[in-house]
């Protein structure tokens, strides 16, 4: 019986991992208005930016914060001419490929660690 129990843990073990790394292999067709390379990498260290505005303000209490973050993220979407379901769905076929979306946001640290040695040396 315990043999019986060790066989069907192997072959659920088996289907959970061929099921797993498929869906990874699988990427998607590109979303027809989708957002290029370089310009996503522009988009999130712009998020990435205004995350951080909105900590600072958090830590200062300001009461507005909700209505800054809005505005903020539509001035980020209007600023690259985009829409936030152009955005996100570029973003998930993005993600679809691990290879690509750590390229980027390598890319994103490398952007945003210039911007913060420029604003140093100021």
């Amino acid at each position: 019986m315990k043999s019986f129990q060790i066989l069907i843990f192997l072959l659920l073990l088996g289907y959970i991992i061929t099921g797993c790394t498929s869906k990874i292999d699988e990427v998607g067709p590109p979303p027809p208005d989708l957002i290029p390379r370089d310009t996503m990498v522009n988009i999130i260290a712009d998020i990435h930016l205004m995350d951080a505005i909105m900590q600072n303000a958090q830590k200062r209490g300001d009461d507005q914060l909700e209505n800054k973050k809005i505005i903020l993220y539509e001035s980020i979407m209007e600023k690259h001419q985009i829409t936030r379901d152009q955005f996100e769905s570029s973003l998930e076929y993005y993600e679809q490929n691990l290879d690509v979306i750590d390229a980027i946001y390598a890319d994103v640290i490398t952007r945003l660690s210039k911007m913060k040695s420029g604003a140093e040396q100021e």
